[in-house]
């Protein structure tokens, strides 16, 4: 039982996985024309409005050093080295729109915090940044997601690219600021219900996916990736551990405090799932063949950082860096 309340997501994002394969119908009936999809990614970003602490950008605005390095490497060193994956996975160009869908994306919020805080890292910068990261990754994200698929041979049309940022500001950035605006008025219920919410966000996550999933789940092309996805799992395992070292090392490089380093461990290397299903379905809304595709590294990538996070938060290098 504990087991279930401690995972419950991820186990219910596999559940939603297998029922857009085994009940397809279901999705398309309930998500007719993505009308609802569409619904629940504007009440996504209205509960992520109510939730990021945004006077945080306020009080830890000074740690220059630790904002440059983390927002430089999420959005310009991950983006780099997954570029890498051009040369192993050459021959799949739809593989390749998941993984730079992937690379583009900012870091977590809440499980950075969690971790964090339980670490005795630096708790302002991550915060910090964790809320600048996914404020700016509205329109960092889908411009450099863009970038990269220009690069790979997969050029979107200007009028598409402008049609996407017009979709993205009323779907994703007006809920944002209406539930900031929110925050203000009743910082007491925001604070008071911060766990409901939580769930609530991760509740509409699931049925996004099942609805993602049954839409896909007939495509031929999508099945065909499906059964050779054990090689990018393991490359983006790998990758993730590699990241973590290249965070540490520059940490270090740059003379940061352990404090601040505990943060970047964290902040660094991961991805959000919360802001990356929302985005994603904005950004591909008029190729949901390639939807599915694209979510597929990112729904892996999410347990797997969350389980290295887990073994970070216990290790000697943990230990060390707590010692000062």
């Amino acid at each position: 039982m504990r087991f279930l309340k401690k995972n419950w997501f991820i186990l219910a994002l596999i559940v939603a996985i297998l029922l857009g394969f085994v009940i397809p119908g279901w999705g398309i009936g309930l998500n007719p024309a993505s009308i609802t999809s569409t619904v629940l990614v504007s009440l996504l970003f209205l509960i992520a409005g109510l939730a990021l602490p945004s006077e945080a950008l306020k009080t830890g605005i000074m740690n220059f050093r630790l904002h440059i390095f983390v927002q430089v490497f999420i959005f310009i060193i991950v983006p780099l080295y997954f570029v890498t994956s051009s040369f192993v996975f050459k021959n799949r160009p739809e593989l390749l729109i998941g993984i730079y869908s992937l690379a583009i994306l900012p870091t977590t919020v809440s499980s950075c915090i969690v971790f964090t805080q339980s670490s005795k890292g630096n708790v302002a910068g991550t915060i910090f940044n964790a809320t600048l990261a996914n404020v700016a990754g509205i329109f960092i994200s889908p411009l450099l997601l863009s970038l990269l698929l220009k690069s790979s041979g997969r050029q979107l049309p200007m009028e598409e690219i402008l049609s996407i940022f017009v979709s993205l500001g009323y779907k994703m950035l007006l809920p944002l600021v209406i539930g900031q605006i929110l925050r203000r008025w009743i910082p007491s219920f925001a604070q008071a219900q911060k766990k409901r919410l939580s769930l609530l966000s991760n509740a509409f996550i699931v049925l996004i996916v099942f609805f993602v999933f049954s839409k896909t789940a007939n495509n031929p092309v999508f099945r065909q990736h499906l059964r050779t996805m054990l090689l990018p799992f393991l490359y983006l395992a790998v990758s993730h551990i590699v990241l973590l070292l290249l965070a540490y090392a520059g940490a270090r490089l740059i003379g940061l405090k352990p404090d601040s380093i505990i943060s970047v461990l964290y902040l660094a290397p991961q991805k959000t799932l919360s802001l990356g299903v929302p985005l994603l379905s904005t950004f591909f809304a008029g190729s949901p063949e390639l939807l599915g595709i694209a979510l597929l590294p990112i729904l892996f990538y999410h347990p797997w950082q969350l389980l290295t996070a887990g073994i970070l938060k216990s290790s000697p290098l943990m230990r060390s860096l707590q010692k000062g």
